[in-house]
C-alpha cells in the first residue's frame, strides 16, 4: 500500500491524495462493460464511439467515410438496428443505436461492423486495421438523455471546427429518430 502523504502537494495523511495512490497490482486495462448487464437488451439505446487506429484519420477521405455510412445502412437493413444518430468524424465514429429483439450482444454487432468496414476500406487502398481494438459505449437509460446525446453527436463537427452549421456536414444525421 502506498503512503497517504504526498510531499509534492503538502497533504497530510488525514487527507489522502488519490491521484498518487495507484495500486500497481491492478491491471491497467479496466473493465469497460458493466458486469451482468445484458448488452443485447433492446429496451436500451447505446451511445457508441469507435476510434480509428491511433494516429490516423482515414475518414477524411470521402470514399472511406461514405463506406462507413453504407455499413451503418447495412446494420439498419440486414441487422434491423435502429440508428438514431450518427457522425463519422475524421478519426472516429459516434452512433446512437438501439438493438432489435433477438439481437446478438452489442460487442458482437460492433465487431461485425468493424470487420465489414475494414474490408471495405481495403478496396480503397487502406492497409491493415482500420479501427482500434476496443470501442466505448454508454447505456442510455432515459429518453431525454437520448435527445441530448443525439444533439451532441450532431454538433460534433461544429465543435471540431469542420463546419459552422451541423446540417452542412455530409457524414452525420438521424436515420431513425425517435
Amino acid at each position: 500500500m502506498l503512503p497517504a502523504v504526498s510531499a509534492m502537494h503538502g497533504r497530510s495523511s488525514r487527507r489522502p491524495c488519490y491521484a498518487h495512490q495507484v495500486d500497481k497490482t491492478v491491471s491497467r486495462r479496466r473493465q469497460r462493460r458493466l458486469a451482468g448487464f445484458d448488452y443485447a437488451n433492446p429496451s436500451h439505446a447505446y451511445f457508441v464511439t469507435i476510434r480509428a487506429v491511433h494516429g490516423t484519420a482515414p475518414f477524411r477521405r470521402p470514399e472511406i467515410a461514405q463506406s462507413v455510412l453504407s455499413s451503418l445502412h447495412w446494420l439498419r437493413t440486414e441487422r434491423q438496428v435502429q440508428i438514431q444518430a450518427h457522425c463519422v468524424m475524421p478519426d472516429h465514429l459516434h452512433v446512437l443505436l438501439r438493438l432489435p429483439p433477438d439481437s446478438p450482444p452489442l460487442g458482437r454487432l460492433i465487431g461485425a461492423f468493424k470487420r465489414l468496414t475494414t474490408r471495405q476500406s481495403w478496396e480503397h487502398g487502406i492497409r491493415g486495421r482500420l479501427w482500434q481494438p476496443r470501442f466505448y459505449d454508454h447505456i442510455v437509460r432515459r429518453s431525454e438523455d437520448a435527445g441530448e446525446i443525439a444533439r451532441y453527436i450532431r454538433d460534433n463537427p461544429v465543435r471540431a471546427g469542420l463546419v459552422t452549421d451541423a446540417d452542412a456536414y455530409p457524414y452525420s444525421g438521424f436515420a431513425d429518430p425517435r
